[in-house]
C-alpha cells in the first residue's frame, strides 16, 4: 500500500474519539496484534507499521502503550544505515494493523531525527549579507541560517518535524516547481532591514511572502548567542582564575602558618586560623560557582524562550507556505482567513516535548482566554469571525493586521479538526472554494445554520480541558 493511502487512512478514522484520550484497555491490544518489526543495529526494536521507504530513510510508526496510560504512536525517521532487520506483516494481519493505526491518527507524535545526521553546508548569502551562512535542504524546503552550527541543526530538526506533521495530517495535493525557502535572521534589526528592502510594512516578527516563496523569521537569537558566548568566555576565565588559585592554596596556607608561627602564635591558634582561612576560601569559591550557575541557568532559560518563540513563528508561517505550495495555491483557490489563521494557530501552539512534535494538547493560555470570552459573549465572536472577509494569503497583509480574534480562530480550527473530522480525506475541501466559482455562504459551507454551529462550538469548547 502506498504511503499517501496509508496517511489518508490515518487521518480518516477515529475522529469521533478525538475529543477524548484513548482509554487504557484491560488487555494489551498488541498482545495478539501482529505488527511490523524494525530492529536497529544498536539493538533497539520497534513494533508498529512501516509508512515509507525512501532515499531519505525509513518512516516507521511505532505503537506505544505505557501501562495504565493511553496508547499513542510515534513516527520515526531512521537512516537505512542503522537498519538491521525489517519484518512486515501481510494479509489479514496487515489489515488489522492498519485499523489499529487509524485509531491512533490524532494521537501520533513526530519524533525528531538525530541532529548529527543532518547534512549542512556553508554558503555565501547575499540575502543575509554573509559568506558564513548555513544551508540545509529538506524534502520540501531549504533552510538558510546565519546562526551557529548547533543552533542551525536544532532548527533544521524542528523544521523537518513540522513538515512531516503537515504531511501526516494534510497529505500534499500537488508539487510546487521550487522548494519553500526558510530564512532565519541574525536579529530583529536585520530582519526589519530586509523587510524594508523588499518593501514590506508589517510589524510581525515572521511572515510568509508568497511571491518569493519565502518564510522569513526574525528573532534576536543571533545577537543573544553572541552575548552568550561573551558571558561564557568571561565565566570560563573567572573559573580558571579560581582553579589556579586553588592549586596555589596549600602553599599560600603554609606560608601563612609560617608567618603566624614567626609572629608568636600558638600551634593551636595557627591551626585554627589556617582552617578558618581555608573554609572561607572554599565558601567564596562555591559562592562564585553558584552565582555563575544561576546566571547560566537564567541565560539558558532566555535562550530557550527565544528558541521556542522563533519555533512558534516558524510553525505558523510555514503552515501558510505549505497551504500555498502543496494544498491550495492562491491563483486557483480562495482560503478563508479564519481557516488559514486558525489552522496556523493550531500548529503554532503544538508541543515540542521529549524530542517529539504533537498537536493533541490544547494550549492552556489560549483555551483559558477563549473560555473567558465565551462567558462574556456566548460565542457571538464566532459569528463575527465567520463573516470576516475571505481572502487568499497572497494578500498576506490581511493575515497580519491584528483584526482577527486569534483565540476564536484557534478554537474554531480545533473544533473542526477534533470534532468535525477536518483532517479526514476531502473534508478540508468543503471550506475552500475555487476562484472561478461563486463563494458559498457560511450555511452552505458548514451544512447547517450559523446559530447551530455557534451553539455546538460553544458547548464543545466549554467541555474542553487542557
Amino acid at each position: 500500500m502506498n504511503r499517501s493511502v496509508i496517511v489518508a487512512w490515518l487521518t480518516a478514522a477515529a475522529m469521533s474519539l478525538m475529543t477524548l484520550p484513548l482509554l487504557a484497555q484491560p488487555q494489551d491490544p498488541l498482545r495478539d496484534q501482529s505488527t511490523d518489526i524494525l530492529e536497529l543495529k544498536d539493538g533497539t526494536e520497534l513494533r508498529g507499521m512501516l509508512l515509507e521507504e525512501s532515499p531519505r530513510g525509513l518512516e516507521f510508526l511505532e505503537i506505544n502503550r505505557p501501562p495504565g496510560k493511553p496508547m499513542f504512536a510515534v513516527i520515526h525517521t531512521i537512516s537505512t544505515s542503522k537498519q538491521k532487520r525489517l519484518e512486515k506483516v501481510t494479509g489479514d494481519d496487515r489489515q488489522r494493523l492498519e485499523k489499529l493505526v487509524e485509531r491512533l491518527s490524532n494521537h501520533t507524535q513526530i519524533r525528531a531525527a538525530a541532529k548529527d545526521s543532518l547534512q549542512l553546508k556553508r554558503v555565501k548569502s547575499s540575502l543575509l549579507e554573509t559568506d558564513q551562512a548555513w544551508e540545509y535542504q529538506g524534502d520540501r524546503f531549504v533552510l538558510l541560517s546565519p546562526l551557529n552550527e548547533d543552533m542551525t541543526r536544532t532548527f533544521a530538526v524542528r523544521v523537518d518535524q513540522i513538515f512531516q506533521a503537515f504531511e501526516h495530517w494534510l497529505p500534499p495535493k500537488q508539487k510546487p516547481s521550487s522548494p519553500i525557502q526558510i530564512v532565519l535572521f541574525y536579529s530583529i534589526d536585520s530582519y526589519s532591514a530586509y523587510l524594508k528592502k523588499i518593501g514590506l510594512q508589517i510589524d510581525n516578527p515572521a511572515v510568509y511572502v508568497p511571491h518569493t516563496n519565502q518564510v522569513l523569521i526574525g528573532s534576536n537569537l543571533g545577537s543573544f548567542l553572541a552575548r552568550l558566548d561573551v558571558a561564557r568566555v568571561r565565566h570560563d576565565a573567572i573559573l580558571a582564575q579560581w582553579s589556579e588559585r586553588e592549586k596555589k592554596l596549600p602553599d599560600d596556607l603554609n606560608q601563612l602558618a609560617k608567618r603566624l608561627k614567626d609572629a608568636g602564635w600558638s600551634p593551636d591558634a595557627v591551626i585554627t586560623e589556617v582552617q578558618t582561612r581555608r573554609e572561607a576560601w572554599q565558601r567564596d569559591f562555591k559562592k562564585t560557582q553558584g552565582q555563575i550557575r544561576v546566571v547560566d541557568r537564567r541565560n539558558q532559560a532566555m535562550l530557550d524562550a527565544l528558541m521556542n518563540q522563533a519555533t512558534q513563528h516558524l510553525c505558523h508561517e510555514s503552515f501558510h507556505a505549505y497551504v500555498e505550495n502543496y494544498l491550495y495555491p492562491q491563483d486557483q483557490y480562495e482560503v478563508p482567513i479564519w481557516l488559514n489563521e486558525g489552522l496556523a494557530q493550531l500548529f503554532e501552539h503544538a508541543q515540542f516535548e521529549n524530542g517529539t512534535f504533537r498537536i493533541d494538547l490544547p494550549p492552556k493560555e489560549i483555551l483559558a482566554s477563549l473560555k473567558a470570552r465565551l462567558d462574556q459573549d456566548n460565542g457571538m465572536s464566532l459569528q463575527r469571525i465567520l463573516q470576516t472577509e475571505a481572502g487568499s494569503f497572497i494578500l498576506f497583509e490581511n493575515l497580519h493586521e491584528g483584526r482577527l480574534d486569534y483565540d476564536v480562530a484557534w478554537g474554531l480550527a480545533w473544533y473542526l479538526v477534533f470534532q468535525k473530522q477536518l483532517f479526514a480525506p476531502g473534508s478540508l475541501d468543503r471550506y475552500v472554494h475555487q476562484r472561478n466559482l461563486p463563494a458559498p455562504s457560511v450555511e452552505e459551507t458548514f451544512g447547517e445554520s450559523v446559530s447551530r454551529v455557534q451553539a455546538e462550538w460553544v458547548t464543545f469548547i466549554r467541555q474542553l480541558e487542557s
